[in-house]
């Protein structure tokens, strides 16, 4: 039996690559991003302060029981002091760059302080939407969203510090958009 196909079949349509001007694409650098919640810096806060105080009962410890660090005390407690006031100013500007957006057709998600990462997820991408809600959270009425993508690890995005009903919003909001994808000649009921 001969498999043979010829090359030169003629078929409806016909491959193109046409060169992007890439000036015409959508600049997602103008998009206005929410930012997170103020609240949200205190639970920050209160994270950095329960590291920072067990650091600081086992450097305690260490000068107190320990012979061979007392000499050590000198650059030690400078040290500690310095990593509690950089990380304390690192986060803080870190907390003020963060943001995000839900659009029609994806959501971004901008962090960083020294190298700025934005990332943007095409809805089509996301999987699955998780709620979370910490201990501290909890207290301040906040939540977390973290969107998984197909993409890996590399397409998650988590977003810290919403209030709450907006994150069950955004979330709910995301479902269904992410159901009118998977069946389009569904329409959904809006009072639903």
């Amino acid at each position: 039996m001969n498999m043979f196909i010829p090359l030169n079949m003629h078929t409806e349509t016909t491959f193109t690559n046409e060169v992007i001007n890439p000036d015409l694409l959508p600049k997602y650098e103008n998009v206005q991003l929410s930012r997170l919640h103020p609240d949200y810096w205190k639970i920050i806060c209160i994270n950095l302060l329960i590291f920072f105080a067990l650091l600081g009962i086992t450097i305690a410890a260490l000068l107190w029981f320990v012979d061979e660090v007392k000499p050590n005390a000198k650059w030690i407690i400078p040290v500690y002091i310095t990593l509690l006031v950089s990380a304390f100013l690192l986060f803080r500007v870190s907390f003020k760059k963060r943001g995000y957006a839900i659009r029609t057709h994806d959501v971004i998600y901008k962090s960083g302080i020294i190298a700025e990462s934005t990332t943007i997820v095409p809805l089509n991408r996301i999987q699955h939407i998780e709620l979370n809600e910490g201990l501290f959270s909890r207290i301040y009425k906040l939540g977390s969203l973290q969107l998984f993508t197909a993409g890996g690890q590399t397409g998650h995005i988590h977003i810290s510090g919403i209030a709450i009903d907006e994150a069950k919003r955004i979330r709910d909001l995301l479902l269904n958009k992410l159901e009118q994808l998977e069946n389009p000649s569904t329409e959904l009921n809006p009072n639903e």
